[in-house]
């Protein structure tokens, strides 16, 4: 089976951008900036309030840095999602959309996509999730393939596209 869709730069930011948050580089990476942060704020509560009078210096700290990591945590996300967005617009430079083939042939989901290729044994597949614009496919050792629903003309295409995925 092949399918044949463009690819805007906000499906590549996408995939690239849901692989990284699933890596414990990310989970690692989101704890030690929190920590981080909160020592900074903790040590800047004690910087702005240890010559106070009648100021709790301790819980002053401690509530600085939960402070710190607080922010640090809620805005992660956002920020990763941003700067992977600006790597990947500056890497792939040139005209969007862009043609992209899925094709499903002996065993493997063969995509192509900017004169890149990448190919997922099915024998890795893991699971198959949907949700409001994609249908996501998770491998084991390469990661995701992302496909918007609009590659579908309908939805007995999408049926037999998931069928021919799901089939061993």
């Amino acid at each position: 089976m092949k399918l044949t869709y463009d690819s805007t730069l906000d499906d590549v930011v996408e995939t690239a951008t849901r692989g990284f948050l699933r890596s414990a580089a990310y989970k690692t990476n989101r704890w030690r900036g929190a920590v981080l942060c909160a020592v900074v704020f903790g040590v800047l509560g004690f910087l702005g309030f240890h010559s106070a009078q009648n100021i709790n210096l301790p819980v002053v700290c401690v509530v600085a840095a939960a402070w710190g990591a607080g922010l640090y945590v809620f805005g992660y996300k956002t920020s990763v999602r941003r700067r992977i967005a600006k790597y990947v617009a500056t890497e792939m430079k040139g005209p969007w959309p862009r043609t992209t083939v899925i094709e499903i042939t002996g065993g493997k989901l063969i995509s192509l996509t900017a004169g890149a290729s990448t190919t997922y044994p099915l024998a890795d597949l893991t699971s198959v999730s949907e949700d409001t614009h994609f249908i996501e496919l998770s491998f084991t050792a390469k990661g995701l393939c992302l496909i918007p629903f609009r590659a579908f003309d309908s939805t007995d295409e999408k049926n037999a596209f998931l069928s021919a995925v799901e089939e061993p």
